[in-house]
């Protein structure tokens, strides 16, 4: 009885801080993941759909867009993977936010216009390649 209560003090101590992390925590992880699959999307569509398609951030928000035509201007919501209602967006929750809000899109074969470094507030990085376009 005494070594379950002792290995259930321990599981505890080391669980604890792990379930009681802060929301602000939280919501960056989930921007981070969020940010990094829907520019992996925009890339692989832009390949796929052989359009250029605009990744527009601003401090709280991702918006995915593209050309109707191959070289065209950005002027249509890219439809999300899920079939959600186009432009898919990803939106920051809580306190978080994009540090460095710009615009850039990804060409035919999926390169960038020019290479991105996305900062979420806390530090976390997302890195978009200038030649290839691997974001990472």
């Amino acid at each position: 009885m005494v070594a379950v209560i002792t290995i259930i003090g321990v599981l505890a101590a080391v669980a604890l801080p792990k379930f009681s992390a802060s929301s602000y925590g939280a919501d960056e992880v989930r921007l981070y993941d969020q940010t990094f699959a829907a520019l992996r999307y925009a890339q692989r569509a832009a390949a796929t759909m052989q359009r250029n398609v605009c990744a527009t951030f601003t401090s709280t928000q991702l918006t995915l867009t593209y050309g109707p035509t191959y070289g065209s201007a950005c002027s249509t919501g890219l439809v999300g993977p899920g079939g959600e209602t186009p432009p898919f967006k990803v939106t920051a929750q809580g306190t978080t936010t994009y540090t460095a809000a710009s615009t850039f899109s990804f060409d035919r074969v999926g390169r960038p216009s020019a290479g991105q470094t996305i900062t979420i507030s806390g530090g976390k990085q997302i890195v978009v390649e200038s030649e290839t376009g691997y974001v990472h």
